[in-house]
């Protein structure tokens, strides 16, 4: 089983605004590293149960987790938005153009 502090320092590093900078493929590595700390107790028969979602390290997993998801949620809406703004000009530089010849061609 991992260290409390092994979890407490990941769990912070989460929070860090240099977390919000990293890549999707770095940000899907730390949601990887978040499920090996996933609150559960062993039955020993080979089955696990979570925690009670009331208890203080799940709330803190679930934050965590949360967190993680809603940077790359805004992740990929950011790649979205970058996107549609290259298509836009892309659109309006071809649109321009066409324009240009049209006045040259009937000129």
């Amino acid at each position: 089983m991992t260290k409390l502090k092994d979890v407490y320092n990941f769990q912070c590093k989460v929070f860090e605004p240099e977390t919000s900078e990293l890549s999707v493929k770095e940000l899907k590595v730390m949601l990887k590293q978040l499920y090996e700390y996933f609150p559960y107790t062993d039955k020993g028969d080979g089955n696990k149960q979570p925690y009670d979602t009331d208890n203080d390290y799940s709330k803190k997993w679930f934050k965590c987790y949360d967190h993680l998801l809603n940077i790359l949620s805004m992740k990929k809406q950011e790649f979205r938005y970058k996107l549609s703004l290259s298509l836009s000009i892309v659109a309006i530089v071809i649109s321009v153009i066409g324009v240009a010849v049209r006045i040259t061609v009937s000129g």
